[in-house]
């Protein structure tokens, strides 16, 4: 398994893929410290910490592409947990390409965290 089995999510790929009413993909929000201190979170994501990551890959749906974002240079974060999500038997798994300053950046949808 290698980084190059894990889909490259450009933004606007990604909102495109909301606006046609694509319910088979996923962004999930794996922020770390500044998390806690954002108030909002893309549109439709779900929530795992990126510290407890493991044990919380099996509550995510299964029969979806997850797409995960982070807030660190090169995608660091979202890239080491869609890794372990592959490696765990996770075969749609994707990053979140400029992570969620990206999405921020694009003006795209967001809502309160949950």
């Amino acid at each position: 398994m290698a980084w190059d089995d894990i889909s490259q999510w450009q933004p606007a790929d990604l909102y495109a893929s909301f606006r046609m009413g694509d319910k088979g993909v996923i962004p999930v929000d794996v922020r770390d410290l500044t998390y806690r201190e954002a108030d909002q979170q893309i549109k439709g994501a779900l929530r795992i910490d990126p510290m407890d990551f493991q044990s919380q890959l099996g509550t995510l749906p299964a029969d979806v592409e997850l797409v995960f974002y982070c807030d660190r240079a090169g995608e660091a974060t979202s890239m080491k947990i869609a890794l372990v999500a592959f490696d765990g038997g996770r075969t749609r798994v994707g990053v979140l390409v400029g992570g969620f300053d990206a999405w921020d950046a694009a003006g795209y949808p967001m809502e309160p965290k949950g």
